[in-house]
C-alpha cells in the first residue's frame, strides 16, 4: 500500500467507487477539497493498493473547532477506508502519514472530531489505540459547545474532540 497525496485522477477513483458507510462520493465534495488544497488549507492523502484508492484523509491546517483552531493545532480530518479493506491498516497508516505532515511543518499536537454513536465505534477504538484522549472541553454539535439539560440530535455533527502529542 502506498500513501500518495491526493490528484484530480485519484479524487475520480473515489467518486467512481461504493465505498460503503463514511465513503464520500459527491464530486462537489472533491472539487471543494483540491480546491482548499491548492490554497493551502488541508492536504490531503490517499492509500493505493493495486492501482485503486483504498482509503483518504485530510489534515486540516486550521480547524473548524475554536479549541484546535485557538491552539493551532491541526485536525485530521474525514478520514474513510472502502468497506473491504476496513481493519487492515489502512486508516492507521494514512494517519500516521498525516501526523508526519503536522511534525514536519513543527506541530507538536494533532486533533480530530469522533461522532457519538454506534456507527463510529470502530473509529473511536482506532483513535484510543493510537493515543487519541479528550481535549476535555466536552461534546460539541457543529462546533458549538453542547451545555447540560440542551437537547440535540445524536447524528454526525455531535462530536467528542481528542488530541495526541507527536
Amino acid at each position: 500500500m502506498n500513501i500518495l497525496p491526493l490528484t484530480p485522477t485519484r479524487a475520480a477513483s473515489i467518486i467512481a467507487q461504493d465505498g460503503g458507510n463514511g465513503w464520500n462520493r459527491r464530486e462537489e465534495h472533491w472539487l471543494a477539497v483540491l480546491a482548499q488544497i491548492e490554497t493551502g488549507q488541508r492536504a490531503t492523502l490517499v492509500a493505493v493498493l493495486d492501482a485503486q484508492v483504498v482509503g483518504y484523509g485530510s489534515l486540516l491546517w486550521r480547524s473548524g473547532y475554536p479549541g484546535f483552531a485557538a491552539a493551532d493545532i491541526p485536525e485530521v480530518h474525514d478520514l474513510a477506508t472502502l468497506a473491504q479493506h476496513r481493519g487492515k491498516g489502512v486508516a492507521t497508516s494514512l494517519i500516521a502519514a498525516l501526523e508526519d505532515l503536522a511534525r514536519q511543518r513543527g506541530h507538536q499536537v494533532t486533533g480530530l472530531g469522533v461522532g457519538l454513536y454506534a456507527d463510529y465505534g470502530p473509529a473511536q477504538r482506532l483513535y484510543t489505540r493510537l493515543g487519541y484522549r479528550p481535549d476535555g472541553n466536552g461534546v460539541t454539535y457543529r462546533h458549538t459547545p453542547v451545555v447540560s439539560g440542551a437537547l440535540f440530535p445524536i447524528d454526525d455533527e455531535l462530536l467528542l474532540w481528542l488530541t495526541r502529542r507527536l
